[in-house]
């Protein structure tokens, strides 16, 4: 299943939280409009730049609720729904339909020690359900689980089936997955510190945590990346590889966002816990990376 419109650099947003450990919604709400004045294609939420996980039923509805009314159909609104039985998926995918989103994010089950055929198979049924496009985000490093091109290509019979988010880190696996699909499956680069290596092999946008803190910079790479503007990416690329490879790699990235955000005057609050906090260190570091390039963020 795929939409013209549903591609492009969807922007991961952040749950800012107040001092009394609540979410922010007039913060969240300002931080939307951010990303679409940068001109951002769509926004992900609820995913683990999101802290979803740390979100109870009540904070997931009222956050996406408020997205959808700021957006207000100007870009698509896809909303991540994850867990670990495939009923319960099922029910997220069908309230993030209720609220009005555009389409939903779901993973394999993680923490079960899956094997990859088990995954798909537990994964089928998701598709089969679901009353909205369903982006499949493969991300080993955190699921446990590395589903394959030719495990997602099985699942591309399921009509729902609108997108890929690929972060597992292989080189050609973009590529790859591209040769595997065809065009009837959108494939977005999820990994920011491998971009423009995604760009380069086809890749339809990208899902970027980085483009909550500097959303101009990854529309313009994507921009330049969709024209084949091959000269202007590179040298794009060039200052934005170190700062985004530095979020990328660090333990506590989610925080590093949020508190590189504050520092620019966006309030976000801390991370839930057992998130860990990013160092000072950290944070100035991937800053002055960001402030180096000029213009706007």
């Amino acid at each position: 299943m795929t939409d013209s419109t549903m591609r492009g650099v969807f922007a991961v947003s952040t749950t800012p939280f107040r001092r009394d450990g609540e979410q922010d919604l007039d913060v969240y709400a300002e931080g939307v409009q951010r990303v679409l004045d940068a001109g951002v294609d769509g926004i992900l939420a609820l995913g683990a730049t999101g802290e979803a996980l740390t979100l109870d039923p009540g904070e997931r509805e009222a956050q996406v609720r408020r997205l959808v009314e700021v957006v207000d159909g100007r870009v698509p609104v896809v909303v991540g729904c994850m867990g670990y039985r495939p009923e319960a998926v099922s029910a997220m995918i069908a309230d993030a339909h209720r609220w009005g989103a555009s389409g939903a994010m779901v993973t394999p089950s993680f923490y079960g020690g899956l094997q990859p055929e088990a995954a798909a198979a537990a994964l089928a049924p998701v598709l089969e359900r679901a009353e909205t496009p369903i982006m499949l985000y493969n991300n080993p490093g955190a699921t446990g689980v590395d589903l394959l091109p030719a495990h997602i290509g099985e699942l591309a019979r399921h009509e729902s089936l609108w997108s890929v988010k690929e972060t597992s880190g292989a080189a050609t696996r973009v590529r790859e997955l591209r040769e595997e699909l065809g065009d009837g499956v959108e494939v977005f680069v999820g990994a920011d510190g491998l971009a423009l290596e995604g760009l380069t092999q086809g890749a339809s946008g990208w899902v970027a945590a980085s483009a909550w803190l500097t959303p101009t910079r990854c529309v313009d790479l994507w921009r330049a990346a969709d024209e084949e503007r091959w000269g202007d990416a590179v040298q794009l690329w060039d200052g934005l590889a170190g700062p985004l490879g530095r979020i990328e790699s660090d333990p506590a990235f989610i925080s590093l966002i949020k508190r590189a955000l504050d520092e620019l005057g966006l309030e976000q609050g801390p991370v839930r816990p057992p998130l860990p906090t990013a160092t000072d260190a950290a944070v100035q570091s991937v800053l002055s990376a960001l402030r180096s390039l000029g213009g706007k963020h």
